[in-house]
């Protein structure tokens, strides 16, 4: 035991601290402009400034930083500022660190904030206790982050002997929040390294493990600046390749101060080894090819050769993260390179799964399972019309789905004594996230005349040689989505949950009339306890069983899009429903103050977002109908959508559509498989889209090309010299309106989007064919990118912003004569009108891997309507083509539309309608 002597307080008078110089702050500057006076400015703010100082090293600079590093120095004695030749943070901070000559130095990073206390602590906590570092707490901003190495904090000031007393502080690598004692500094001879990143922490770690004393502040010293639009160094960690030979060159350099340390300092060590480079070391095989990955296994093989399996399983996160630690420790080079190759399996032992490895029992801890998820996600009758399908994904944590798991699967209904064989299924839209996910899905056929009565939990039970284990089936969204009741024969199946998110089955067997009445008996039941318990949605679940008997027969259609839009197929099919079948309760739902209500005049059977009117009928649907998603834009914005899918969705019971905004050409599956939506009908317009998505999406007969309802009033009304640009949206750029919480992953100004635009834009060669031909080139952005994008069309009579308050997309469509776009969806619909297009794919590698999208089965090299160009001088060039040749379309590209549209006409109104009026609807 390591004791700590606990101090009421460090601050000290200050004539103990005496006038001169005791602290150097070493600040590194790099293009900060915009942030540095800031933190300038909390420097000099500091109480004890007269007693500090300040070293600011710009390390070249291209912006004004270096300016205003200077003028600083030129307004304060005790500052000074030097430059350096571009060379990193550590060469700057090394720089300043020689320059320094003051009993003590901490750091600054140059767009943080330092508290005006902040040194003033410091500096008397390491005076009063002769301590090698005091270290206080740190805040980030604009939004908290919960370190690992915060744990010590909030227990008042203290000292501790060594970091032994506070081993979560070797997980705190950097410089800052802390002052050190310089000469102990120089004496170990620590340096930062230069030319990496991680460089502060080849002398904040070592720093730590050495120092013998370590003075606590329990005040928030430092306020650490997060930027979110991802251009700091710790931001996408496991993406750039060279942080992983960084962080490794590291924990090489950390592990030769084993034969330094004591025996419990060594421990501290390690845990740092193991807990920090767990995530590269999972990762690694998907970013290196073997030469490298061989490297990377050799030297880890070194550094972990002699840490206890036991204690690596303690200090990683989980199974996953210990596979490659197995690795090094029983010297498998394909286990590391190739995890799916080696481990197929799990074998049960006491009820516990453990991967399917030949190991040494001492290296069984990094085996275990230490989590195994199921998840159920579709529950349909089976065509046979006797079995009941269920479907879903496990995972269990440590074992790779590359393939079809090894171990036989079983999906258990307690309570019927019935083990029903699970197959593994093959999962586009689980590969889309995880590629080690592919073969995660499963589905089970369960013979609906072997169901008892009752309400039976569901377990996924693993059938291994050497025992069995099992987990219970917890619901998704989509098992919610997919609840309303199932009848087979006279069994009736509701999919349900027990507790918190147990799935469940209940079952009533019983025919004819007598079984109608018992199951609507034991629904009345369910809504009165619902009632009576206060449970989420009980006014709605009352309310509805109240008036269900007079709305039984009304067959009611919700329609809407985007709460405030009216432009898409949705309102397309509400127009064609209105005008040619005025007596269907058909209704279309739109926010109160939409500029698109306007287009609804007339038509009548509007119904406002959020009224009470909209709330009422939502209870008594029998279709939902929407070409965006359902549960964003068609339930009232204050219901909670989880809530109302465990509590009301089954009860409603109502049938799902999805009309699309756009052709589905790219593997969507992530967001779009029927496995995340519940969706009934699948609208596809084109014959190959259909069976894409039935095959890939798992859809199966539920996709059906019935052609757009917008289709039918795509009319071309060329001839106005209009040039469309119409890129699409990408959702790594901005905050998406559905979940504006969510910042960018890339700066808008620097991405690949905004410097075609400007490229563009900016061409000669470009508005002087515009002139010379008399066209206008409008740009019409995505609904998501409208608010980043339109300050890059210049004000020139060339260029203008399609204002959609007064031009729908679709008429920009139809009226322009020429169309521009990269991977959006309304190539399509230019293609089906006739009208020329270009490609422009400025930037497909940063679309289809920043941007996470797949490619699908429309390349549009081979199946394109148009030409491809791959920048704005190629995109300019085909522009001006087209404007010689009178916009016309080429044969070979209208070839290729009319063999992808093999129907044309404008009846896909009325094929939609009839195949929503054919689903079977509520079964309630």
């Amino acid at each position: 035991m390591f004791a700590f002597v606990v101090c009421t307080s460090f601050l000290v008078e200050p004539s103990v601290v005496g006038p001169a110089p005791q602290v150097t702050i070493i600040v590194p500057v790099y293009n900060v402009e915009s942030y540095l006076p800031e933190t300038l400015t909390s420097i000099a703010a500091q109480t004890v400034f007269a007693q500090c100082r300040v070293i600011l090293v710009d390390d070249g600079s291209t912006d004004g930083s270096e300016l205003l590093a200077k003028q600083f120095a030129a307004e304060h004695a005790n500052a000074t500022a030097v430059r350096q030749v571009n060379s990193g943070p550590g060469a700057a901070r090394n720089l300043a660190l020689d320059m320094a000559d003051t009993p003590y130095v901490t750091f600054v990073d140059s767009d943080d904030i330092l508290p005006p206390r902040a040194i003033e602590l410091l500096l008397a906590a390491i005076l009063r206790h002769r301590a090698s570092i005091a270290i206080g707490d740190m805040n980030t901003f604009p939004k908290p982050t919960a370190f690992l190495w915060k744990k010590p904090f909030g227990k008042g000031d203290r000292l501790l002997d060594s970091v032994v007393d506070a081993p979560e502080l070797v997980f705190d690598a950097g410089p800052c929040h802390k002052l050190y004692d310089l000469a102990q500094i120089r004496e170990h001879g620590f340096r930062f390294r230069e030319g990496v990143h991680f460089e502060d922490a080849f002398l904040a770690i070592p720093m730590l493990l050495k120092a013998e004393r370590i003075a606590l502040v329990d005040e928030v010293v430092y306020e650490y600046r997060r930027r979110g639009s991802g251009d700091s160094i710790m931001d996408n960690l496991f993406i750039r390749a060279q942080n992983y030979w960084d962080h490794l060159d590291l924990c090489e350099t950390l592990a030769e101060l084993r034969p330094e340390l004591d025996v419990f300092r060594r421990e501290v060590l390690e845990r740092f080894l193991v807990r920090s480079y767990q995530g590269f070391a999972m990762r690694a095989h998907t970013l290196f090819g073997d030469a490298d990955l061989w490297r990377i296994f050799e030297r880890c093989s070194r550094i972990y050769q002699d840490i206890d399996p036991s204690f690596i399983a303690r200090w990683t996160a989980d199974t996953r993260h210990r596979v490659p630690f197995l690795a090094f420790k029983s010297y498998d080079f394909d286990l590391f390179a190739r995890p799916w190759e080696r481990v197929q399996g799990v074998v049960a032992c006491g009820g516990e799964l453990f991967l399917d490895y030949p190991i040494a029992p001492a290296l069984l801890p990094l085996t275990k399972v230490s989590a195994v998820a199921v998840r159920l996600e579709q529950v349909r009758v089976a065509e046979n019309g006797t079995m009941v399908t269920l479907s879903g994904q496990v995972q269990v944590n440590g074992l790779p789905m590359h393939r079809p798991v090894r171990t036989p699967l079983g999906l258990r209904v307690r309570g019927s004594g019935l083990t029903v064989p699970a197959l593994p299924q093959r999962r586009p839209d689980l590969k889309s996230a995880d590629d080690s996910r592919e073969w995660a899905g499963f589905t089970a056929e369960i013979p609906a005349a072997q169901l008892r009565n009752g309400n039976h939990s569901l377990r996924l039970v693993f059938q291994t040689e050497t025992g069995q284990a099992s987990s219970q089936a917890v619901i998704t969204a989509a098992y919610l989505r997919d609840a309303p009741m199932k009848l087979v024969g006279d069994t009736r199946i509701l999919p349900n949950f027990i507790g918190r998110d147990s799935a469940a089955l209940q079952v009533l067997r019983a025919s004819g009339a007598t079984g109608q009445r018992r199951w609507q008996r034991m629904l009345v039941r369910k809504d009165l306890r619902h009632a009576v318990g206060r449970q989420p949605f009980w006014k709605q679940r009352l309310l509805r069983l109240i008036t269900e008997p007079l709305m039984r027969r009304r067959d009611i259609w919700l329609i809407g899009e985007r709460k405030d839009t009216a432009q898409d197929n949705s309102w397309h099919l509400f127009r064609h429903l209105r005008k040619s079948e005025p007596k269907r309760n058909v209704y279309y739902l739109i926010a109160k103050g939409s500029p698109d209500r306007e287009r609804l005049r007339g038509l009548g059977n509007v119904v406002t977002c959020d009224s009470l009117r909209h709330k009422f009928l939502l209870l008594h649907a029998s279709k939902l109908i929407n070409s965006y998603d359902i549960d964003s834009y068609m339930l009232p914005s204050k219901w909670d959508r989880t809530a109302f899918l465990k509590h009301l969705n089954w009860r409603i019971g109502a049938d799902r559509v999805f009309l699309q905004h756009g052709v589905t050409d790219k593997d969507v599956s992530g967001g779009l498989h029927r496995a995340k939506t519940g969706v009934d009908l699948f609208v596809a317009a084109a014959g190959l889209e259909a069976e894409y998505v039935a095959e890939h999406f798992d859809y199966g007969s539920a996709a059906q090309r019935l052609g757009f309802p917008r289709f039918d009033a795509l009319v071309p009304e060329r001839g106005g010299r209009r040039i469309l640009l119409m890129p699409t949206w990408r959702s790594y750029l901005v905050s998406p309106s559905y979940n504006p919480g969510l910042p960018p992953r890339l700066p808008f100004e620097s991405s690949r989007y905004a410097l075609f635009l400007q490229e563009l834009f900016a061409s000669e060669e470009l508005k002087q064919s515009l002139r010379h031909h008399g066209y206008t080139l409008e740009f019409l952005p995505h609904y998501e990118m409208r608010q980043v994008s339109t300050s890059l069309v210049p004000s020139d009579p060339c260029f203008a912003v399609v204002d959609q308050t007064r031009r729908s997309v679709q008429d920009a469509l139809r009226q322009c004569d020429l169309f521009i776009t990269d991977y959006s969806s309304t190539a399509f619909d230019v293609a089906y009108l006739g009208t020329p297009m270009i490609y422009a794919h400025f930037d497909s590698a940063e679309y289809f891997s920043i941007g996470g999208y797949r490619r699908g089965y429309f390349a549009h090299h081979e199946h394109g309507f148009g030409p491809v160009c791959e920048t704005a001088e190629e995109t300019v060039r085909a522009i001006v083509g087209y404007l010689e040749n009178g916009c016309l379309r080429e044969e070979e590209y209208s070839r290729r539309a009319a063999d992808f549209f093999a129907i044309q006409d404008q009846h896909n109104s009325r094929r939609v309608s009839a195949a929503i009026a054919a689903l079977p609807g509520p079964r309630r």
